[in-house]
């Protein structure tokens, strides 16, 4: 990027890139002094301590982007097949790790099933596992070991709580950080897959939940 903005023309110095951690580099971005403002896109516990750090240095100006479980809502006069396959890529593009994924899938009961179906059947057949600088890929790992830790431990509670796993669920192999596309049918509020961004939506991110249109 900063390739790009020096062949456009800006200055030197206009734009800083600073790579590192966050208890580090992100930690001493906030708390600066000569920072006036700071744009944060990440996890609520996070964005807490972006406020705490503004608090305590120069009540610099903070915005803030957290924790989506952003919705999709399906009705029975739509067409049915463009809207399985708006709402798979809305989950499954970047598999998952996009803070407006359409994590939760609320779908009138006149076709809730047939809808679940057709997830299923898209997920198992349309999602490829692989190399993500193979042209053939659309379905690469996750961030990390912790983050599909994480995901794994969110799915086991969806199971738990009584959520209908339909496919997936799993690591998929034993090298990388590769999850499986992962559908969830009957899916209740207050289940922690329902309120909790899983931010891998290859797994229990889609959760496809009955809603009455009357409701």
């Amino acid at each position: 990027m900063i390739r790009l903005l020096l062949q456009v023309g800006f200055p030197d110095g206009v734009i800083n890139i600073l790579s590192g951690f966050g208890p580090t580099a992100g930690a001493a971005l906030a708390l600066h002094m000569d920072v006036q403002k700071v744009g944060f896109t990440g996890s609520t516990e996070i964005g807490k301590l972006i406020q705490e750090y503004s608090a305590k240095s120069n009540l610099k100006r903070v915005t803030l982007e957290l924790g989506g479980k952003s919705p999709n809502i399906v009705f029975d006069d739509c067409d049915i097949d463009q809207a399985v396959a708006a709402s798979h890529m809305g989950l499954f593009f970047n598999v998952g790790q996009c803070c407006c994924a359409g994590s939760r899938l609320y779908v009138q009961e006149t076709m809730y099933d047939k809808f679940v179906e057709k997830m299923v059947e898209k997920a198992k057949n349309e999602r490829v596992l692989g190399d993500p600088y193979d042209p053939k890929t659309n379905h690469g790992p996750q961030i990390d070991g912790v983050q599909l830790d994480k995901i794994i431990g969110l799915v086991e509670s969806g199971v738990r709580q009584g959520a209908s796993l339909q496919c997936g669920g799993k690591q998929h192999g034993d090298k990388g950080f590769f999850m499986e596309p992962t559908v969830f049918a009957d899916v209740k509020d207050d289940m922690d897959i329902s309120t909790q961004e899983i931010f891998g939506p290859v797994i229990a991110d889609k959760l496809l939940q009955r809603h009455r249109r009357d409701h």
